[in-house]
């Protein structure tokens, strides 16, 4: 969409069909993300989808109750957790009305190469009849099994594999105050509002324990959402649940993401656990650096353009992927989380630029300095 309202012609290819609803998505779009949004015109579209915003954080911790709210993407003070068919559909239309070339069913099966370069791609559409597209840019936006990642044999680093995974399903009737968070040691329980009137709700587990729970989490989900937050697995017994029990679980890792004629966005570039819900909003960051590199290198040295992405992704990606990684194991907090928590406490301010950290609105590196950390970790001293 990025590149073809800057005029260049931009063919995508999908071997899935659209809209559909991606099982493996829990929808969050944090406040940097919901910033992209407006700044592309679309979000009154999403608005207009009757998606409710979401301003409220309330994260239960045990013994320690946290709100508040986090600071603002530029003027955006909310986040939206829109179906996947909503929003891939809504993307894919603006994507169309910018003069992209379209296509579904339509699945990558080899790349062009000449010499040392990707100049293309070798596809199959719905009918398998294979056809060949030349391009000077090829780019992967394909996921954790990026095909494309495959098939230039990008390198990857800091492989974490599989730590956490989720399960969860959409609600009806299912009351909550725009973002709810139960973490106790080894689970967080979540739930957010989403179109139709309907609100996520899931568990997080390490991967020993969700390996076991998606065996019978028809059983497994009712039981732990009592025993973890009673009050909250009253709200849902009351609900009806209007869908299927669904899972999400990824490997971490980073990958290169650029090299000559091709590069990687997103999921595709660096997958991280889903307990931070990032991944829609770090695609939206991946596109806009990714788009502004690639105008300016199509215009001259594309190569030298591309250059720069993985260190500017890397800024504020691997950061926030390390803080993810370690969340995601769930494991009892040491003494020095407790105090940052009991002084987060203390302070709406500090407790708002912690939910930040989410947002995607106070970087990891501010919020965790040492600095940072002792002052808000003194305060626990004096409650």
């Amino acid at each position: 969409m990025l590149l073809a309202r800057k005029g260049h012609k931009v063919l995508i290819l999908d071997r899935n069909p659209f809209p559909s609803d991606r099982a493996a998505s829990t929808h969050m779009v944090w406040h940097s993300g919901v910033e992209y949004l407006s700044r592309w015109g679309l979000l009154d579209r999403l608005e207009g989808t009757g998606c409710p915003p979401m301003r409220n954080f309330n994260l239960d911790l045990g013994e320690l109750v946290l709100s508040g709210h986090a600071p603002p993407a530029g003027e955006i003070t909310m986040a939206y957790a829109p179906r996947r068919l909503i929003l891939d559909d809504l993307l894919l239309t603006a994507a169309r009305e910018a003069g992209a070339d379209v296509r579904t069913r339509c699945a990558v099966r080899d790349l062009i190469i000449e010499g040392d370069r990707v100049a293309g791609v070798r596809f199959a559409d719905e009918n398998r009849a294979m056809h060949e597209v030349r391009a000077p840019l090829t780019i992967g936006a394909d996921g954790e099994r990026s095909t494309v990642a495959r098939l230039v044999g990008a390198t990857s680093y800091d492989v974490q594999g599989r730590i956490g995974g989720t399960i969860w399903a959409y609600f009806a009737d299912l009351a909550i105050d725009d973002m709810e968070f139960y973490a106790r040691p080894g689970r967080m329980v979540y739930a957010w509002r989403t179109n139709d009137a309907l609100t996520v709700a899931g568990i997080c587990f390490p991967y020993r324990d969700f390996r076991d729970a998606v065996s019978d989490r028809g059983t497994t989900m009712p039981a732990e959402f009592d025993a973890l937050a009673p009050g909250f697995g009253e709200r849902v017994r009351g609900a009806s649940r209007m869908s299927r029990w669904r899972t999400g679980c990824a490997s971490s890792f980073c990958r290169t993401p650029v090299g000559r004629g091709w590069c990687l966005l997103g999921d595709a570039g660096l997958t991280m656990d889903p307990i931070t819900a990032a991944g829609i909003t770090n695609a939206f960051r991946d596109a806009a650096l990714i788009a502004e590199a690639v105008h300016e290198g199509l215009e001259g040295d594309l190569d030298s353009a591309l250059a720069g992405f993985e260190e500017r992704r890397n800024a504020v990606s691997v950061p926030l992927y390390q803080f993810t990684s370690d969340m995601a194991r769930l494991e009892p907090p040491t003494q020095e989380v407790i105090d940052l928590l009991v002084g987060l406490s203390q302070s709406q301010d500090d407790s708002d630029s912690y939910f930040g950290v989410f947002a995607q609105t106070v970087s990891v590196v501010e919020f965790f300095a040492p600095d940072n950390v002792q002052r808000i970790s003194a305060a626990a001293a004096r409650a």
